[in-house]
């Protein structure tokens, strides 16, 4: 009984790329894997399974696929030790390893045996630094005398080795910046006639550096003032993100005899009709 192609079993053209070739194998390896199957689909899923794994051991090795391109199944002379392409061990385990990995919950597939086997998840340990320490970067020595290397503009979640351990570094809120990527939100409050007038104003960085900047007259109720480049690093492209003050403008309850007269005096409505 002649086999079927190999292209045929995956539902591939021959000039599929090594990504479409390993995304037809996860589908099918996926779809008639034994453990997914009833007991009256598991004969018929076994035969599919097994010429999925044939196939894609064959197509995913470039000198494999090319040798399987021109000479189809039988290359010349026959199959033997020396020219065989599809005997044990010339496929990538570890290829294999990451697509049973990925679909069946992380256990990896022991071809000596033909078990799945569960592999030890790594312990994860958490650590907690501060914006500052986001911003700026910092050199951390751990339990152990582990030093870790927190680069400026870490991400929350990130995972990082350090001394043979996976550390995930979070980042805790502060009680002013606000991070959203790698721009940074500051909230500021001015009176009326500061928006109307304009007002300059100083922030106290995360570095510790003052920023002065000026908040033009006119500004409305959460309009923002960007400061560009003053925002967190990005720790793929080294560029700055920015820096942007939202600004609420409060109305005051009360005011002295003084302060009326000299609003009075700005050309105003004494009444409105609506």
């Amino acid at each position: 009984m002649s086999k079927r192609d190999y292209y045929e079993i995956l539902g591939l053209a021959k000039d599929a790329s090594d990504d479409d070739i390993k995304k037809a194998y996860r589908k099918l390896a996926s779809k008639y894997h034994p453990d997914k199957l009833d007991e009256a689909e598991k004969i018929a899923g076994e035969v599919k399974f097994k010429e999925a794994k044939e196939a894609y051991e064959c197509l995913s090795d470039p000198e494999k696929r090319e040798a399987y391109n021109t000479h189809g199944h039988e290359p010349p002379g026959g199959f033997t030790h020396a020219n065989t392409h599809f005997r044990q061990g010339n496929f990538n385990q570890a290829d294999f390893n990451e697509i049973f990995g990925s679909i069946f919950g992380g256990r990896h597939f022991d071809f000596n045996n033909g078990t799945f086997t569960q592999q030890p998840r790594q312990q994860i340990y958490r650590l907690n630094i501060s914006l500052v320490d986001a911003y700026v970067g910092r050199t951390l020595t751990l339990d152990g005398n582990i030093t870790l290397n927190i680069p400026p503009g870490i991400r929350s979640g990130t995972k990082m080795y350090a001394g043979g351990k996976l550390i995930q570094v979070e980042v805790l809120p502060h009680i002013k910046f606000k991070r959203a990527n790698d721009d940074l939100l500051v909230d500021i409050e001015i009176g009326a006639v500061e928006a109307m007038l304009g007002v300059a104003a100083t922030l106290d960085h995360l570095d510790g550096s003052k920023l002065q900047f000026s908040v033009p007259g006119g500004i409305q109720q959460g309009q923002i003032v960007k400061l560009a480049g003053k925002g967190m690093k990005n720790p793929e492209t080294d560029k700055h993100g920015d820096l942007l003050i939202r600004v609420t403008i409060t109305i005051p309850r009360t005011l002295t005899q003084e302060e009326r007269a000299a609003l009075k005096s700005v050309t105003h409505r004494e009444s409105i009709i609506i």
